[in-house]
């Protein structure tokens, strides 16, 4: 089975280089764990989450200096005002609308204040939007889908959703991007993705 989070984000590479020296990080849905590597490699102390338990035990096998967590984000116990940055990238469009506020207001309650949440989420251009319109077993709202075959909802967003999430903090990015893919079983692809920079 292909797994995600093989490569470092290019983005999470700017943002290491002004972390504060030491600074708590955590990375949810880190997939295969390419960025939490990256970061703890950089001196950072990394918490990473995934629900698939063959990846987290892999990372933690390879790499015993990161904390690791197998399970869902909505059980995952997140402490107050402990990290610098949070990246959730590629994981919020896997929750219902009011999955994901939950989740957002837990993170934001986890950063240290001026700390950093960079997100990535599906757009509703993303090309694939229009083919869950079509095959999806059933509806969870505007824009959400439950699939019976991935076992999970999918959610695609739009910039404006995204900002009214934050409403008492600073957006420094926001912003639409089209993304060429390249893993099985889709082969090469294009995404449409909301890319999000906020502080606390």
């Amino acid at each position: 089975m292909f797994k995600f989070g093989k490569k470092v984000n290019q983005k999470v590479k700017e943002l290491a280089d002004v972390l504060l020296p030491n600074a708590n990080v955590l990375d949810l849905g880190c997939g295969a764990g390419a960025n939490s590597v990256f970061l703890t490699k950089r001196g950072f102390n990394v918490v990473c989450v995934d629900k698939n338990k063959e990846i987290i035990e892999n990372i933690k096998k390879e790499h015993q200096n990161i904390n690791t967590f197998a399970g869902d984000i909505l059980s995952f116990g997140f402490l107050t005002e402990k990290y610098d940055m949070v990246l959730a990238l590629n994981v919020l469009h896997f929750f219902n609308v009011e999955q994901t506020s939950f989740i957002t207001k837990k993170i934001l309650k986890s950063l240290k204040r001026n700390g950093v949440l960079y997100l990535q989420v599906f757009s509703t251009k993303d090309p694939s939007f229009g083919k869950f319109i079509e095959v999806a077993e059933s509806r969870g709202g505007e824009n959400t889908f439950y699939s019976k075959k991935m076992q999970s909802f999918v959610h695609f967003f739009e910039k404006e959703e995204l900002r009214k999430l934050f409403p008492e903090n600073k957006i420094l990015e926001l912003e639409e991007k089209i993304k060429i893919d390249n893993h099985p079983p889709a082969g090469k692809h294009k995404h449409v993705t909301i890319e999000m920079l906020v502080r606390k």
